[in-house]
């Protein structure tokens, strides 16, 4: 039996199994052609955004509304092909992990279509859960877990107890809110474009929630709006602090505003084990120790918080064996 493992996340998608680890992990976006014909998936299709040929269509199928399954039918179907899900006289199990924004109708179209390429059986499990399991907590303990995900396209925050999500909740920022923040600001202070890779290396390399006495500096370019030209501007931390402070602000207000729903045992359960947190954007230097000393409580990023979801993953497929 096949066993494969997918994180489906609306800017990343990735593919996992037990004995393999991680095999795909690229953008959610396909490249078609004026007949739609296929030019490329991932990483690919995102070389080609911004083509001169007006024929080409780059598209990310979980960030239409509705969803387009069509496209993600097609990004599927190559992806899973391309690394034999699918083997004579073998069976094919799929664990599905989705977004939260995702409805129970769209899991089921998507469960069928994925029958349909070949699976034999398809589950699916919301992405908070996966992390949970990924950070190897014991879900089933009569105290308190919580977990918080904080990823490029979502931003959750979940309880549990006694094997049951007790209590969620969903923030409409999250990391492509930062992003796009950032790009703002870049064009307002100094009227220059700039691509989606040149803002992950700010936030990468500058990406900082607090002031520093000595903040570093970076170089980016981006195309000039007036002349059209490529055009250079110095940048330092704490003007991106200055562009994060509110979005983390209202984070940690949210954090605080779940919390405060719960019962009172619940409360204090997290208030002395705190917070297991994962997704890309716990990387953002000054972001725990900010979250921590807001709240009140506890705040652990696990190992890879990048790649928490898929490890969640390969854990469950391990568990699926017998």
């Amino acid at each position: 039996m096949i066993q494969m493992g997918i994180d489906l996340g609306t800017n990343y998608i990735r593919l996992c199994t037990q004995e393999d680890g991680l095999l795909y992990n690229e953008p959610c976006m396909v490249a078609l052609d004026g007949q739609n014909h296929v030019l490329g998936i991932g990483e690919d299709a995102k070389d080609l955004i911004g083509s001169m040929d007006s024929n080409i269509k780059v598209i990310s199928p979980l960030r239409e509304n509705p969803i387009n399954f069509d496209v993600l039918d097609i990004l599927l179907e190559q992806l899973l092909y391309e690394h034999k899900a699918f083997r004579m006289f073998q069976k094919t199990v799929l664990l599905v992990s989705y977004p939260t924004s995702f409805s129970k109708e769209s899991c089921d179209i998507l469960k069928e279509h994925l029958e349909d390429l070949g699976a034999y059986r398809v589950y699916f499990e919301q992405e908070i859960w996966i992390a949970a399991i990924g950070a190897k907590l014991d879900l089933f303990l009569p105290v308190a877990s919580c977990v918080l995900n904080i990823g490029s396209s979502n931003c959750d925050i979940a309880i549990f107890q006694n094997g049951k999500m007790i209590k969620k909740s969903r923030c409409n920022i999250s990391g492509s809110t930062i992003n796009i923040a950032i790009k703002n600001w870049l064009f307002n202070s100094y009227n220059i474009n700039v691509s989606t890779k040149q803002v992950e290396k700010i936030k990468r390399k500058i990406g900082q929630v607090n002031i520093q006495q000595n903040p570093k500096s970076l170089e980016v370019v981006g195309m000039d709006q007036n002349s059209h030209v490529l055009k250079s501007a110095i940048i330092n931390e704490n003007q991106i602090v200055g562009i994060l402070t509110l979005l983390v602000q209202q984070w940690a207000n949210w954090i605080l505003q779940f919390l405060s729903s719960l019962p009172i045992t619940m409360q204090q359960d997290v208030k002395t084990r705190g917070i297991i947190c994962c997704g890309g954007s716990m990387l953002l230097n000054g972001l725990p120790s900010y979250l921590q000393n807001t709240i009140g409580c506890p705040i652990f990023v696990t190992d890879d918080p990048i790649n928490t979801v898929s490890a969640g993953l390969m854990i469950l497929l391990s568990r699926m064996e017998d």
